[in-house]
């Protein structure tokens, strides 16, 4: 065996564990973990949280994580109840929701990640019109996401009259969009 090509052996072999250590990950800092899905969703305003979520396709909506919409938040919280995140709502009041014809669900707060209405993929026509003003919020047709929803941002502290029409029925109901109102509009039975 010759050893003038060892050192070279050698050499070429600590640079090649010198580039790969260079492009693996570096190790996490003592106490850092990875983000969990509350946080990473939490990393969201509450607009674009609320869209992304509201628009996903059922079966990709997270497992991992709760979502539930406020008057002036959304709560994120773990499904075992050991993490809870608040992502405020600057603005405005989000109202869903889910006309039917068979079946509904009774829902207050609005859940993003679990709340299912029957006319996923179905066109609805919604009108929202000011109680006191006469002033057209809404006027709309649209298709309803997945989940059977559909999802606007209204002025908070007022009161309105939502009208929806789909396949030739339709439903009226009164709504107020004050601190202490629903944020997901279940009771629309289109007759």
């Amino acid at each position: 065996m010759r050893l003038t090509h060892r050192p070279r052996l050698l050499a070429s072999v600590a640079l090649t564990a010198l580039v790969l250590a260079g492009c693996a990950a570096q190790p996490e800092a003592a106490g850092d973990a990875p983000a969990t899905a509350v946080e990473t969703w939490a990393e969201l305003d509450a607009t674009e949280l609320i869209d992304q979520l509201e628009a996903m396709p059922l079966d990709e909506r997270p497992q991992d994580v709760l979502a539930s919409i406020r008057q002036h938040e959304v709560l994120l919280s773990s499904p075992d109840g050991s993490q809870d995140v608040s992502v405020p709502i600057e603005e405005g009041h989000y109202l869903s929701i889910a006309p039917y014809v068979d079946r509904t669900h009774d829902c207050y707060f609005h859940s993003l990640t679990t709340c299912t209405g029957e006319m996923g993929g179905e066109e609805i026509t919604v009108q929202i019109v000011d109680d006191s003003t006469g002033e057209v919020y809404v006027d709309e047709t649209t298709r309803a996401h997945d989940n059977g929803f559909v999802g606007f941002w209204l002025p908070r502290d007022i009161g309105a009259t939502v009208t929806v029409t789909a396949a030739g029925r339709s439903a009226q109901a009164s709504v107020a969009t004050g601190g202490e109102d629903l944020t997901c509009l279940t009771s629309l039975q289109l007759t």
